[in-house]
C-alpha cells in the first residue's frame, strides 16, 4: 500500500493507543495470558531453542533465569524475529550476547529453531509469545538480586503495519509501547525500529518522541543515517534492497542515571558496533514511480 493508505489516528482517540481504557489486554496476538490458558492449548513444540512460557510452568522459568540480571551478559530482545535470518546472523556474530526473540508463529520459530541448530548456535532461546504479555514479567524485580533487570538492546524490525483504520490500536510502536520500552531498557540501553512504510516510520519515531518530551528527556530518539543500523540485514531488508525500495531506521538511548554508569551500561551495548549516527530523512519521487524514496545525510 501506498502511504496516503496508512491510517493516522487521532492522537485523542483510543486507536492511538495500544490498550484499553481498562488495560484490558484485548490487542494481544492471541488474546491475553489468562484468556489463553483458561481456553487455549499447548501447541506441540518441534525445536530445541523454543519456549512456551503461557503452558509451561518449567519454560517460564528458564526464561526467567535466561534474564537475571547478575548475567554479565549483554540480553539483546528482538520482538517478531520472523525466519531467522538476523536472529542466526547476529547470535554467530556475537556468541557473547544473550538472544531472546519472541514470535507469535510457531512454524517461524521451528524454521529459526533448525537454523540454530544448522549454525551451531547456542546463546539463544526463542519465545512463542506476544512479547507484549511476555517480556515485563520476565524483568519483574527478584528480591535476591542485587541489581535491577534490564534489555541492553530492544530490536522490533518490519512490525505489521495494521494498515486500516480499525485495527490503528493493534500497532506494536506506539506511545504506550515507547513507554513500556522505556522501563525495561537498562541504563544506555537502546531501542531500534526499522519500517519500510513511510507512513509507520513517520507515526513510530513521534510516538518515540512524544515519550521523550512527557518524561523530560529521559531517553534521546534519533533518525538513522543507516538504514541498517549496523546490523545484518533482515530478509525483509534483502527483499527491499533487491527491488529497489527503501526503509527506514530510528533509535531512542535511554539516559544513564548517574555519570558512573557510562562505563558499564553503554559499553555493553558499544561492543555490539552498532551504527547509531543520527541522520535526516530526505525523500524525493523518481520519475519512474510516484513512491517516495529516500536517502540520508548524516548529521553531527
Amino acid at each position: 500500500m501506498a502511504y496516503r493508505d496508512f491510517h493516522i489516528p487521532d492522537p485523542r482517540s483510543n486507536a492511538a493507543r495500544s490498550r484499553t481504557e481498562d488495560g484490558a489486554a484485548r490487542f494481544l496476538v492471541g488474546g491475553s495470558r489468562e484468556m489463553r490458558r483458561r481456553h487455549g492449548t499447548p501447541s506441540p513444540i518441534e525445536g530445541r531453542w523454543i519456549r512456551d512460557p503461557i503452558f509451561r510452568a518449567e519454560h517460564l522459568s528458564e526464561l526467567r533465569a535466561f534474564c537475571a540480571a547478575d548475567d554479565p551478559r549483554p540480553l539483546v530482545v528482538e520482538i517478531g524475529f520472523q525466519q531467522g535470518r538476523f536472529a542466526s546472523a547476529f547470535c554467530a556474530a556475537h556468541p557473547k550476547v544473550r538472544y531472546l526473540g519472541f514470535e507469535v508463529r510457531r512454524k517461524w520459530c521451528e524454521i529459526t529453531s533448525e537454523r540454530f541448530d544448522r549454525f551451531g548456535i547456542h546463546n539463544g532461546l526463542l519465545a512463542l509469545v506476544d512479547a507484549r504479555q511476555m517480556l515485563p514479567d520476565l524483568l519483574a524485580p527478584d528480591p535476591d538480586e542485587p541489581s535491577a533487570r534490564g534489555v541492553d538492546l530492544l530490536l522490533a524490525f518490519f512490525p505489521d503495519p495494521w494498515w486500516k483504520r480499525k485495527h490503528a490500536k493493534k500497532r506494536l510502536v506506539s506511545e504506550d509501547f515507547a513507554e513500556q520500552a522505556l522501563r525495561m531498557l537498562r541504563p544506555g540501553g537502546v531501542f531500534v525500529v526499522k519500517t519500510d512504510v513511510e507512513g509507520y516510520a513517520r507515526w513510530a519515531f513521534e510516538a518515540l518522541q512524544a515519550v521523550a518530551t512527557r518524561t523530560g528527556g529521559e531517553w534521546q530518539v534519533e533518525r538513522l543515517a543507516a538504514a541498517d543500523a549496523g546490523l545484518p540485514l533482515t530478509l525483509r531488508e534483502r527483499r527491499c534492497a533487491y527491488h529497489g525500495r527503501p526503509t527506514w531506521a530510528m533509535a531512542a538511548r535511554k539516559a544513564l542515571n548517574t555519570p558512573d554508569e557510562q562505563g558499564d551500561c553503554t559499553a555493553r551495548v558499544d561492543d555490539l558496533d552498532l551504527d547509531l549516527r543520527p541522520g535526516a530523512w530526505t525523500e524525493t519521487a523518481t520519475p519512474e514511480s510516484s513512491e517516495p524514496t529516500r536517502t540520508c545525510t548524516e548529521t553531527s
